[in-house]
């Protein structure tokens, strides 16, 4: 049966990679449609990990910035799924320089942060304002990177998103992804599973002084509940 399995993965890893290309490589060539292509590509994607996508709590159309807990690379992957607009990235410049995805990337309007440039966090505020005032939703994961050892914990959150709330004073909505990176076996065993998102009640942060804190708690709050509850 594990041979099977392993055979099923590569070939799933196979179709990933080659449709991920596709689409990085049609970005660039036909950039004015490469919403199609990032939502096309990001269903494949999550379809191949996902034996179901349940939603949890109502999802605020008229939420600005959305932040969640990073537990794998393709969380991209199943937000895009979910949602039918046009999401806008906070990501890591590094991001636009590998090759698979290089035009998926900046083709897409993603905001690419160079966190070793000290102005970054200024010029992620201008960024995500500018989406904003043009009535956008842009997309942020807090802890920068994922916990690659325990996706069940969340890492610290960077202070950039405090600032982003404090200057801007975005309506937030919180989401917590639960179950997406026990997809993975290793390097080369995929399985299905149930994968959850969990949206919160969005808030503007001017009528919670200590938004940042007790956010990041809450969301914690309910990955412990959440993982508790298979035990």
């Amino acid at each position: 049966m594990k041979i099977i399995d392993y055979i099923t993965s590569i070939s799933k890893i196979i179709y990933g990679g080659s449709a991920i290309l596709y689409a990085s490589i049609m970005c660039g060539i036909d950039s004015k449609n490469e919403l199609k292509y990032r939502k096309k590509v990001s269903k494949i994607l999550t379809n191949l990990i996902a034996s179901e996508v349940i939603i949890e709590g109502e999802i605020d159309k008229s939420a600005q910035l959305l932040i969640g807990n990073h537990t794998h690379n393709l969380d991209i992957s199943l937000m895009e799924s979910i949602f039918d607009e046009k999401l806008y990235w906070v990501a890591k410049k590094e991001l636009g320089d590998i090759p698979i995805i290089k035009y998926m990337v900046t083709k897409s309007d993603m905001i690419l942060i160079d966190r070793n440039n000290k102005r970054s966090i200024i010029q992620m505020i201008k960024e995500v304002k500018k989406r904003i005032d043009n009535g956008e939703k842009v997309v942020i994961f807090p802890e920068g990177t994922r916990n690659k050892k325990n996706p069940k914990k969340m890492l610290p959150w960077k202070k950039g998103i405090k600032a982003l709330g404090e200057k801007l004073n975005p309506k937030i909505q919180p989401f917590v992804i639960i179950n997406l990176p026990y997809a993975f076996e290793g390097k080369f065993l995929i399985k299905k599973v149930p994968i959850k998102v969990i949206f919160l009640d969005s808030f503007y942060p001017e009528e919670k002084p200590n938004w940042f804190e007790e956010t990041r708690a809450k969301m914690q709050e309910i990955l412990d509940k959440e993982y508790n509850n298979e035990n």
